[in-house]
């Protein structure tokens, strides 16, 4: 099989659908937000696309050395690999993730840790685990900068929250941490530039103000794919993106940004209906970017008018739209969210530029 970038030879010899990621690919993506960045020490990326202490390690190779993390498997594998900072994003409430964080802290004092926190039940429930270790831990306050999801409301209200991670016996406050969702999907560069200046603005305004009660700000974190890059010349803030080491067709909607889909589903056409000018392929809700609408969860590579037009777990019905596709070929499939086509699979098996596999990078992230 031969699409531009992607080689596969002998597809039959694995069983479908499975996903292939190519190492040169994922290279060069890591070559290119170091450019963008301006540096390895100046970015966080995030663990939670790839989930594999292979790719890790490529970043690491590089001098990535500070990594965000969703979840707690997350942080295992990172702490477990040669992550030198981890910052725990996401909000920890649940006793056993309490002790589970602390534990993976007290066990790696080598590892600067930090977490998020954006309600006072999370400022104490953090404080009252991390005493039982005698070791303070540093706190990102979590500002909402228009998601609604997660975070602090800008303003006044956050600058009382941030001061008061002071008021805490094990907790330090550090800076501000914002993941800019509202940007995704946003295809004018414009208007996500502009809602990244006002996010800036935001932040900006509780430095100063917290800064002059006296509560210093020493580092900041913001950004997602569809906005990192409007960050990373800011000498305040280190960009946090997330989908870039993969990529993915939605992503690929930015023309501004270089990268390429380093992963991919090999899939097979199972069965054939003329009538409706459809064929069914074996990349199933189980095997793709389920998040996504219907027409988004994968492109076939090599069939640009062909479209996803029904899914279930096992089955996907792809209308042809004139494409010719027969009963029994093998299809390589871009996923339309990267992230959520990982944690589908146990593993990725590695592809080199020639279409050779060699072995597979194992997924030891993809459980919490």
């Amino acid at each position: 099989m031969n699409y531009g970038v992607y080689n596969l030879n002998n597809p039959e010899l694995l069983d479908t659908p499975t996903m292939l990621t190519y190492p040169h690919l994922v290279n060069k993506n890591i070559d290119e937000i170091i450019k963008i960045c301006g540096s390895p020490s100046n970015l966080v990326p995030h663990a939670k696309t790839h989930k594999s202490p292979d790719i890790l390690k490529m970043q690491i190779e590089r001098g990535i050395r500070s990594f965000k993390c969703a979840t707690l498997k997350e942080v295992e594998m990172v702490a477990l690999n040669g992550g030198l900072e981890i910052v725990m994003a996401y909000p920890l409430i649940h006793p056993i993730k309490l002790a589970r964080f602390t534990h993976l802290v007290d066990s790696h004092p080598e590892i600067k840790f930090s977490a998020i926190a954006s309600t006072s039940e999370h400022l104490k429930e953090l404080n009252r685990a991390v005493s039982n270790i005698g070791r303070k831990v540093g706190v990102y306050m979590d500002l909402d900068s228009g998601m609604r999801r997660t975070g602090v409301q800008p303003g006044s209200d956050a600058v009382h929250f941030y001061t008061s991670i002071a008021d805490t016996e094990f907790l330090t406050p550090v800076g501000v941490h914002v993941f800019d969702g509202e940007t995704t999907y946003v295809t004018s560069a414009e208007e996500r530039k502009s809602m990244a200046s006002n996010t800036i603005k935001e932040m900006e305004n509780i430095w100063v103000r917290s800064e002059n009660e006296g509560i210093p700000v020493t580092d900041n974190l913001a950004g997602g794919s569809w906005s990192f890059f409007y960050y990373a010349n800011h000498p305040r803030i280190r960009p946090t993106p997330g989908t870039w080491i993969y990529w993915d067709t939605r992503n690929a909607e930015m023309d501004e940004l270089p990268f390429e889909i380093a992963s991919l589903i090999l899939g097979q056409v199972v069965d054939r209906d003329p009538e409706k000018d459809t064929v069914t392929v074996d990349i199933g809700s189980k095997a793709c970017s389920s998040d996504q609408p219907l027409e988004h969860r994968f492109r076939i590579i090599g069939y640009d008018k062909a479209i996803l037009v029904l899914q279930s777990e096992e089955h996907g019905v792809v209308k042809l739209n004139g494409e010719k596709m027969e009963v029994g070929d093998f299809v390589l499939a871009a996923p339309g969210h990267a992230c959520t086509m990982t944690v589908k699979f146990p593993s990725t098996n590695i592809v080199d530029q020639d279409g050779n596999i060699h072995g597979q990078f194992i997924h030891s992230a993809r459980d919490r």
